[in-house]
C-alpha cells in the first residue's frame, strides 16, 4: 500500500462550484431551431457569443488539453488507507466531451477533483493545457450534483455574476455576461428569482450558466443530472450538447449511467474496480442513436467491461 495519501489543497470553495430542494416550475428547455432557445418566456433569439467565448472555437496548434499518466490516488478512511485509483492513464482533446464511467468507489469523482486542483495525486502526472501546476482556477469550472451549490441570499443573476466579480470583472461587464449565459441556458426570465423559487432542474441550469460565464477551457461535471427526474435529465442532456456545440468548451463528465455516457460523450473512459485502472476507452463520435445496430454493440461492450464481476456492477446504471 502506498505510504502517501492524496492531499486536499488549501483555499476556499471552487470558483466554478455551483449547488436546495425542488420547487415547481421547471420550464422546457428544448430548442426550437438553430437560432432560437426556449426560455420561460418562450423562444428567444440568441445573441452572439462574447469575444472570449467565441475565441474558444478557434483551432489550436496542440489538440491535447488534458493528460493523465499513471495517476495514483489514495485517501484515509478512519485508521486505514484506501487506494481508490491505482493507475489512470488517458488524454483529452480540446473541445472534447469525455465521459468517465465506472463502479462506485473506483475514483471517478476523485479524479475529477484532482483535475480541478482540489487534491494532489500521490503518484503520476496530470497536465492541463501543458502545465502540471493545477492550482484551482477559472480555466476549470466545476458543476456538482447537489442542488445547494447556489448562494441562497443572492438572486439567479447575482449568483452567475458573482465569480466574475471575484475574478476581476467590473460590475457592468459581469452583469452583461451573466445575462448572456442565463439567456443561453433559457433562464433569462428567472434572473431575479432566488434559489428557493427554482426547481432542481433550474438550479442546475443556473450552476451551468455560472460555470460557463467564467469562459473556462473545461467544464468538470460530477454527475450533475443524477438527482433529477428522468424527463428533466433528458432535457438537460440535450441542452448541454447544444451549449457544448456552440461554445466548444471541453467537458469532463462523471456518470454512473452508460446511457448518459453514450448520449453525451465523444469518448468514454471506463474504470474498473478500486484500486482502479483504465479498462478501455471507447470512441462513440460516429455512433448513431439507439436504432443504430452498432449502438447496441457498443452498449453491450460497455456492459461487459463494467460487468466482469458483480462488484464491478455496483452503482452502475445499465
Amino acid at each position: 500500500m502506498a505510504s502517501r495519501v492524496a492531499r486536499i489543497k488549501k483555499g476556499g470553495a471552487p470558483v466554478g462550484d455551483t449547488t436546495g430542494a425542488d420547487a415547481p416550475g421547471d420550464p422546457s428547455i428544448e430548442g426550437t431551431g438553430p437560432d432560437l432557445l426556449l426560455s420561460a418566456n418562450g423562444p428567444q433569439p440568441q445573441r452572439d457569443l462574447p469575444a472570449r467565448a467565441a475565441s474558444n472555437s478557434l483551432p489550436d496548434s496542440d489538440s491535447t488539453l488534458l493528460s493523465l499518466e499513471h495517476v495514483r490516488i489514495s485517501y484515509r478512511l478512519r485508521r486505514s488507507v484506501v487506494e481508490a485509483v491505482g493507475d489512470a492513464t488517458f488524454q483529452m482533446d480540446r473541445h472534447e466531451r469525455l465521459m468517465l464511467i465506472g463502479p462506485s468507489g473506483c475514483g471517478k469523482s476523485t479524479l475529477l477533483k484532482a483535475v480541478a486542483g482540489f487534491i494532489e495525486p500521490e503518484g503520476g502526472t496530470i497536465r492541463f493545457d501543458g502545465r502540471s501546476d493545477l492550482t484551482p482556477g477559472p480555466d476549470r469550472a466545476v458543476v456538482f450534483q447537489e442542488f445547494d451549490q447556489l448562494f441562497p441570499w443572492r438572486t439567479v443573476i447575482e449568483n452567475v455574476a458573482y465569480p466574475l466579480r471575484v475574478t476581476g470583472h467590473e460590475r457592468a461587464e459581469a452583469r452583461q455576461r451573466a445575462e448572456f449565459f442565463l439567456e443561453m441556458t433559457g433562464l433569462a426570465a428567472a434572473a431575479d428569482r432566488h434559489p428557493h423559487e427554482l426547481s432542481g432542474g433550474m438550479k442546475q441550469r443556473v450552476a451551468i450558466a455560472r460555470a460557463l460565464a467564467l469562459e473556462p477551457a473545461m467544464l468538470l461535471m460530477d454527475e450533475p443530472f443524477g438527482s433529477l427526474d428522468a424527463i428533466t435529465r433528458v432535457r438537460l442532456q440535450g441542452e448541454l450538447k447544444r451549449i457544448a456545440d456552440r461554445t466548444r468548451v471541453a467537458i469532463f463528465f462523471v456518470t454512473h449511467s452508460i446511457l448518459e455516457a453514450l448520449t453525451l460523450g465523444d469518448r468514454i473512459v471506463v474504470l474498473g474496480s478500486p484500486p482502479s485502472h483504465v479498462r478501455t476507452v471507447v470512441d462513440v463520435r460516429e455512433l448513431g442513436g439507439p436504432t443504430d445496430p452498432r449502438y447496441i454493440e457498443v452498449q453491450q461492450h460497455l456492459h461487459e467491461q463494467l460487468g466482469a464481476t458483480d462488484k464491478d456492477l455496483s452503482g452502475v446504471e445499465l
